[in-house]
């Protein structure tokens, strides 16, 4: 049996915000987390949220726990909308490459913890973001859709 490709919809304002926070850490990586709910086969990206790391290089972002938990509280807090939640990472590679196989293992591991799936984007130096996405422990096939910023309602669970 085939498992169809979960859906990425990400929104064209999180892309852009992440491309800026990208140009502005370059040539070193940044990284954060992304926001949003789950729908069907979908995860819906309506936020992101940058993670400082001080020791990020050229080809390296760390996500600290500590860091990256109270940037999710504060923005959890500040955007106070009750379907948003924790849906997966973001970073950037300053060079043309996707995920790494250490993403892609980070990636796995986090989406252990979770019933619904994890999704990571790598945002490139030449502009494209990869998507990729996990599901208890598994990497699953995925597509990005880059989609008008638009509350969606319908069909969506809380987290």
């Amino acid at each position: 049996m085939t498992r169809r490709a979960l859906r990425v919809a990400v929104a064209s304002s999180v892309a852009d915000l992440i491309a800026e926070q990208a140009d502005q850490a370059a040539p070193k990586e940044t990284g954060g987390l992304l926001l949003g709910w789950w729908e069907d086969t979908t995860v819906i990206v309506r936020h992101a949220v940058e993670v400082l790391d001080p020791e990020a290089t050229s080809n390296t972002w760390t996500r600290h726990q500590d860091a990256a938990q109270a940037a999710l509280d504060a923005a959890l807090r500040d955007l106070g909308h009750s379907w948003l939640g924790y849906v997966g990472d973001w970073h950037s590679h300053p060079a043309t490459l996707g995920a790494s196989p250490v993403d892609e293992l980070s990636l796995r591991h986090a989406s252990g913890a979770y019933a619904q799936p994890l999704a990571l984007l790598v945002h490139r130096a030449d502009r494209r973001l990869d998507v990729h996405v996990a599901h208890r422990g598994r990497i699953r096939a995925a597509r990005l859709e880059l989609e008008a910023t638009t509350t969606r309602v319908e069909g969506a669970r809380t987290l």
